[in-house]
């Protein structure tokens, strides 16, 4: 004990002559050891650098897939998809359709879906009625995948998860539903 206690004396002395050794640093030398801001000529490679650290639109959505999967936490699982969705629009409103060429404004299909299919399931939680949420997901899926198909990707297709922890894209090619 006394050895612990001697042990705990000495770094606590160390430390204190190591911070009196330590010269003080002022507010100008601090500011100085900051990188300094970006020219008008820097800031398109200072973009380009911040974009590049920005998560794929994929990456947004699987964990919106994630968060369909737990009926215990539906209130909750419900906010972080809408919270995740609402990042996705804001970090890119307009997604381009490869296939036809042409921009998608997603946050005015995201503003549909708000405010019909996934309110609809909103409401189900709410009411905790069962046979209503069963309805309005699969609706509110549809809506999701029309979403996709607008944005040139019908090949990844929601569905209702059968486990838990399932992935809710059908990875199936000859998948059929939902149209």
């Amino acid at each position: 004990m006394f050895r612990t206690f001697v042990q705990g004396a000495l770094l606590v002395v160390l430390g204190v002559a190591i911070g009196l050794r330590l010269p003080e640093i002022s507010a100008e030398q601090r500011e100085s050891r900051r990188p300094p801001l970006p020219t008008m000529e820097q800031l398109p490679a200072e973009v380009a650098q911040l974009r590049a650290l920005l998560p794929s639109n994929s990456h947004i959505m699987m964990d919106v897939q994630f968060h369909w999967t737990n009926w215990q936490l539906a209130q909750y699982y419900f906010n972080e998809s809408r919270g995740h969705i609402q990042w996705l629009i804001r970090k890119s409103p307009t997604i381009r359709n490869q296939a036809e060429g042409k921009d998608v404004d997603i946050s005015g299909i995201f503003d549909g879906i708000d405010t019909s299919s996934l309110a609809a399931v909103k409401t189900a939680i709410e009411a905790k009625d069962s046979a209503q949420f069963a309805s309005s997901y699969k609706t509110m899926l549809e809506s999701c995948y029309a979403c996709h198909k607008s944005v040139g990707r019908p090949y990844i297709r929601p569905m209702i998860p059968t486990a838990q922890t399932q992935a809710i894209v059908n990875m199936d090619p000859a998948a059929s539903w939902p149209e």
